[in-house]
């Protein structure tokens, strides 16, 4: 068997048994000797240097959406993520005025935020009771941000909505039919509760995304129901997705690395590069999928147009030729540098590169840091209630569950 033959079965069974698995040293062995491997598995080229993988997200001729696969466009239809050339740009620019925009962003979106962390955070149990901070606080904060962004309302089902959704859409590569049917069912929940709110804005538009999505146009056109209910299916999952997970894999490595944690409650204007390393570090979003549109080589590797591939991420923000002692968290790594990670410029690749990185990178650094200036400020220390919880997921990565015992600081 070759060198790149057992690489492939070792990430193969890394990718069927990944639950509280470390999977940086397969990561260290095929980007030294098997950068590019076909993932059976996955159905997938796997790409894992981090040059490899910029180029991959940044060349739009030679790379493009994966269109018509199981997964992503079939539970959310055709959202952004589907779209190229200048029916990408023109209606991801609907998102970015919102998401981006400094108007926005400085003001209506700081005040959402800092309310939802504020709200959540003040009824989380202190000792001696258990807190899980994912339920209690790192979900319910994204999620109502994009909800208040929307003007949609708040709805019981929103939470297991997001679940199966992000679960059938994201992470179901065995296809299973139950958790398909879920997401299926999940989405046309959602469907059925925004399907009024749309109505509504089409003949009495306000000042919110929703409105902005019902009043758009292209190509003389105005966007279909359906394709509103899409970019709300899809903004319900993505834009809670990397907040939630990141933060949780914040708090894991900060009572993982004490003293990390001692850095941030010295000098609390390291949040923002702590927020930063950890999607350096742990990102939430391991792996971005992209499809050749042309035969191509990659690395001495022929791969054939119409293929998937699949660029860890993860892998590429522990690339030793791009980042110095990657293996090493380090909250100050990125003091006043944080801002371009979350620009195609940045080399922290959590929000992918190039005309699809993420719209709602910006809101997610200010979810982050607000919750992790809230947490510093609040409190003195935290520790787990039980075992270290392992992280799980292969595309989405983190701990399912952080309950914690939150220690109060001492009031000044």
């Amino acid at each position: 068997m070759s060198d790149t033959s057992m690489i492939a079965e070792d990430f193969a069974d890394y990718l069927a048994d990944n639950v509280g698995a470390d999977p940086y040293p397969i990561f260290r062995r095929m980007r030294d000797e098997a950068p590019v491997v076909w993932a059976e598995p996955l159905q997938a080229w796997v790409l894992t240097r981090w040059d490899d993988i910029t180029a991959m997200l940044e060349d739009g001729e030679s790379y493009g959406p994966l269109m018509n696969r199981p997964g992503t466009s079939s539970i959310f239809g055709r959202a952004i993520l589907q779209m190229s050339g200048d029916e990408h740009r023109r209606k991801d620019a609907i998102l970015a005025k919102r998401l981006r925009g400094p108007r926005y962003l400085g003001s209506t979106i700081e005040e959402i935020v800092s309310g939802l962390v504020s709200e959540y955070g003040d009824q989380l149990p202190v000792a001696p009771e258990t807190a899980d901070l994912r339920t209690g606080l790192t979900e319910p904060v994204p999620l109502g941000a994009i909800a208040e962004l929307m003007d949609m309302g708040a709805a019981s089902n929103f939470r297991t909505w997001y679940n199966d959704i992000v679960a059938a859409g994201t992470s179901n590569f065995a296809q299973d039919p139950v958790v398909h049917a879920k997401g299926e069912a999940a989405r046309d929940e959602l469907y059925d509760f925004v399907t009024p709110s749309i109505a509504e804005r089409r003949t009495c538009p306000g000042d919110e995304l929703l409105s902005d999505l019902c009043s758009m146009e292209y190509e003389g056109e105005r966007l279909s129901d359906d394709e509103v209910r899409s970019f709300t299916a899809f903004l319900l999952s993505a834009g809670i997705e990397t907040t939630d997970r990141a933060l949780a894999n914040l708090v894991k490595h900060l009572i993982l690395q004490p003293e990390q944690w001692q850095r941030l409650k010295d000098d609390p204007s390291l949040a923002s590069s702590a927020a930063t390393e950890i999607l350096r570090f742990r990102p939430p979003v391991q792996a971005i999928v992209r499809m050749a549109k042309q035969d191509m080589e990659v690395c001495g590797t022929m791969i054939p147009a119409e293929s998937k591939l699949m660029g860890f991420i993860a892998s590429a923000n522990h690339d030793p030729d791009r980042f110095d002692n990657p293996g090493v968290f380090d909250v100050g790594r990125f003091e006043g540098a944080e801002r371009p990670n979350y620009t195609p410029i940045g080399p922290v690749r959590a929000f992918g590169a190039g005309p699809h990185t993420c719209t709602g990178s910006l809101l997610a650094k200010l979810e982050m840091e607000r919750t992790l200036e809230y947490l510093v400020d609040r409190f003195d220390h935290f520790e787990f209630a039980g075992d270290v919880p392992p992280d799980t997921g292969i595309v989405l990565r983190s701990p399912e569950t952080l309950d914690v015992v939150l220690h109060p600081a001492e009031a000044a």
